[in-house]
């Protein structure tokens, strides 16, 4: 979802990261220093967020027909479609939406740790002219699917590709400074990533994605176990006798319900309880024992690796998340 509701003027899709905080008067301070926008013409643009919140942010929203794909690199976000299921935007997935009309809803911004987010966004004239389709037909082809299909809007997420997750990278780290460089460079991004979510969604790739159905209860309570223990050495071959799954379908089911392998997963889950617990005031020997270390070096390694910044750091409110800088096309809200 996108623009807060109330605004009177037409909304143009690629403007939505700027009118959506210009528009809501109540956006949080820290929340609105972690947003920029580039503008690649055309109907394509780029939002980024990245950063750091101590509170979360919820708000209403409205959007006008367009394609979007979001790409989750840390943090979480859940939003809805007005009448349609919750969606539960996570680390490792790309949430996908196409609107051949106006849709409403609501998101909600998870704080208290780390947040990154690469949003790519264009008009249907745009979506047309690159792929033929002026609305992308979704419905039936993503893992967790909260269309609408009667209202011509398709919304949900799915595993992304490693391909998918290095160009949201690569956009986050962007230092280039020329302006025509810097353009052409997010523009070319913005095309590979549309490239990769077609070559995902296509059929026999799609199809492969999904895991056999009669799993999926206990692929969700293998993700429970993981995050009400997350103290416990988990292995494979402990987690597979836990839940009565064999190892091989334990792991590719995971893989592609939840994005992420095993370990991937329980050390997302350690590192966001880790941060949540040193922003609560905890000491950093207290934490790492916590979460399932025995080596304060390891655990540093691995909160450093995962949220960019030392754990002593993050005790202090210190991030070394820093919005994209400002250049030429790029406009920081408000």
């Amino acid at each position: 979802m996108s623009n807060p509701i109330g605004q009177t003027r037409s909304a143009d899709p690629s403007r939505l990261v700027e009118d959506l905080y210009k528009a809501a008067s109540d956006v949080p301070a820290e929340w609105a220093g972690m947003f920029r926008r580039v503008e690649l013409g055309d109907g394509i643009s780029i939002g980024c967020i990245q950063g750091r919140a101590r509170s979360d942010w919820e708000m209403r929203a409205k959007s006008p027909p367009m394609f979007c794909m979001a790409v989750m690199l840390d943090g979480q976000l859940r939003t809805a479609l007005d009448g349609g299921s919750t969606l539960d935007f996570r680390p490792g997935m790309v949430s996908l939406m196409s609107t051949g009309a106006a849709a409403s809803g609501w998101n909600r911004f998870t704080g208290h740790s780390g947040f990154k987010m690469v949003d790519i966004r264009l008009t249907p004239d745009a979506l047309s002219r690159l792929t033929g389709n002026a609305v992308m037909p979704l419905h039936g082809r993503l893992l967790q699917d909260c269309s609408l299909p009667g209202l011509d809007t398709f919304m949900g997420c799915t595993p992304a590709s490693t391909g998918l997750m290095r160009v949201a990278s690569d956009v986050l780290a962007c230092r280039l400074e020329t302006g025509t460089a810097r353009h052409l460079y997010m523009r070319a991004k913005a095309l590979e990533a549309l490239a990769l979510v077609l070559e995902g969604l296509a059929p026999d790739n799609a199809a492969r994605l999904l895991p056999i159905p009669a799993d999926r209860q206990r692929l969700l309570q293998a993700k429970a176990l993981l995050e009400s223990s997350y103290g416990q050495d988990w292995t494979v071959q402990a987690l597979s006798r836990a839940v009565g799954l064999n190892e091989k379908r334990l792991q590719s089911g995971f893989q592609a319900l939840l994005g992420l392998p095993i370990h991937a997963q329980l050390t997302q889950i350690r590192m966001d309880t880790a941060a949540d617990m040193l922003a609560k005031g905890a000491s950093v020997t207290e934490t790492a024992y916590a979460v399932g270390f025995s080596s304060l070096s390891h655990f540093s390694k691995a909160f450093r690796n995962a949220k960019g910044t030392a754990p002593k750091q993050w005790a202090m409110g210190l991030c070394a998340d820093a919005p994209l800088p400002a250049m030429r096309g790029t406009r920081a809200v408000p």
